[in-house]
C-alpha cells in the first residue's frame, strides 16, 4: 500500500511538471507574415456572366470594372477563385459595383483544395450601398486553393435577379521576404570635415564631395577620370585624427555605410571610427574602432546597430597617410 501511495504521488508531480511545461509561442517561431496577396496569375469563374463583366474583373484591381451574373440567372449565384495554390487564408476583401446599391446582401463563403469538394466557412451580410471595400475574418484561418462565393439573397431594391461585384481581394499567411540592405538616396545630403581642400580656381577636394553620387568626376583637371573625392586640408599640418560628417537631413535606422578610397593608396588611411547622432552635438560611437583598406577603390562596408535612427553620421580617421582622401559615403537601410 505504501508503494501504491508513493506511486500516485509521482504521477501527480510528473503531471504537474507536463502540464507547466511553457510552449514556444507560434509568433516567435514563424517565418510567416500576413500580407494583402498578389492575385497575379488567379484565375475567376462564374455561375452565369455578362459578356462585357467577367469574373476576371474582380482581380484586376479596378473598382470601375465588375463581374455581372447574367440577367436571365436566377439566385443563387456563385464566384469561384482560384489562386493557384494552397493559401492559408485569414480575410478576404470585396468590394461592390461603384454607385449600385442593388447588389446582394448575404453570401455563403466556402474552401476547397480540389475545386470540387467544397468545406462552409460561414454565411455573411454584406452592403451593396457601402462601395468601399468590406472586410470579413476568418476565424479560424483556413489553408485552401479556391475560394468560392455564393450571393444568397438580392438587395430590396433590386427587381430582377442580377447580383455583381468588382473586387475580391485575399489576405493570407506567406513567407517573410528576407530583408535587404538598400542604400538611401543622398539627395540634399550635406558634409562638413575637421578641414579639407579649399583653393578656388586652382583646387576644390570639398567635404561635400563624398555625399556626390559616385559617377560624380573630380573638379581637378589633372584628377578628371577619377571620382571627386575630399581630401585633409595639406596647406598646414593638421595632425590625426581627422573628421568629418554627414548630415543625412532625416533620421534613419542605418543598417550599414560603405565608403570608398581615392584611387591612390598613397592619400589613404587604414582605422577609423564610427559615430552616429541626432542632434550633430551629442555622438555615440558605433561599436569598435574599423580597419579601411586604402589599396581598393571598391565600396567597403561595415555594419552599424544604432539603437535608434540617427541623423549625423561622423567618420572619425584615426591612422593613415598624411593628407587622407576619402571618396564616397553611402548609407544603408533594412527594407
Amino acid at each position: 500500500m505504501k508503494n501504491i501511495k508513493i506511486y500516485v504521488i509521482y504521477l501527480l508531480f510528473a503531471g504537474l511538471a507536463i502540464s507547466c511545461k511553457k510552449e514556444k509561442s507560434a509568433e516567435l517561431t514563424s517565418n510567416l507574415e500576413e500580407v494583402v496577396l498578389d492575385r497575379t496569375g488567379w484565375s475567376a469563374t462564374a455561375s452565369s456572366q455578362e459578356t462585357a463583366n467577367l469574373p476576371a474583373t474582380v482581380l484586376d484591381g479596378n473598382t470601375d470594372t465588375f463581374w455581372s451574373s447574367n440577367a436571365t440567372a436566377a439566385f443563387p449565384h456563385w464566384l469561384l477563385i482560384d489562386m493557384k495554390k494552397q493559401t492559408i487564408v485569414t480575410k478576404i476583401g470585396l468590394t461592390t459595383k461603384q454607385g449600385d446599391p442593388k447588389g446582394f446582401t448575404k453570401f455563403r463563403l466556402e474552401g476547397s483544395n480540389d475545386g470540387t469538394s467544397f468545406t462552409a466557412i460561414g454565411e455573411l451580410a454584406f452592403n451593396p450601398a457601402t462601395y468601399t471595400e468590406q472586410a470579413f475574418t476568418l476565424s479560424p484561418a483556413r489553408n485552401v486553393r479556391y475560394l468560392k462565393l455564393t450571393a444568397l439573397e438580392k438587395a430590396a431594391t433590386q427587381k430582377g435577379n442580377i447580383t455583381f461585384l468588382a473586387e475580391f481581394s485575399v489576405t493570407g499567411l506567406q513567407e517573410r521576404k528576407p530583408l535587404t540592405d538598400i542604400a538611401l538616396s543622398k539627395t540634399g545630403w550635406t558634409a562638413t570635415a575637421s578641414s579639407e581642400v579649399n583653393f578656388p580656381g586652382d583646387e576644390l577636394n570639398l567635404a561635400s564631395m563624398i555625399v556626390d553620387p559616385i559617377s560624380t568626376k573630380s573638379p581637378i583637371p589633372d584628377d578628371s577620370q577619377v571620382p571627386s573625392f575630399w581630401q585633409v586640408d595639406y596647406d598646414v599640418l593638421h595632425p590625426y585624427p581627422h573628421w568629418i560628417i554627414v548630415d543625412m537631413k532625416k533620421a534613419s535606422l542605418l543598417s550599414y555605410i560603405g565608403l570608398n578610397a581615392h584611387t591612390d593608396p598613397k592619400q589613404g588611411f587604414s582605422k577609423f571610427s564610427i559615430s552616429g547622432s541626432v542632434d550633430g552635438t551629442t555622438f555615440t560611437q558605433l561599436g569598435d574602432n574599423r580597419n579601411f583598406n586604402p589599396t581598393t577603390v571598391n565600396e567597403q562596408k561595415f555594419a552599424v546597430s544604432p539603437t535608434a535612427p540617427i541623423r549625423y553620421v561622423k567618420i572619425t580617421l584615426l591612422e593613415g597617410a598624411s593628407y587622407p582622401c576619402l571618396a564616397n559615403f553611402e548609407g544603408y537601410v533594412k527594407l
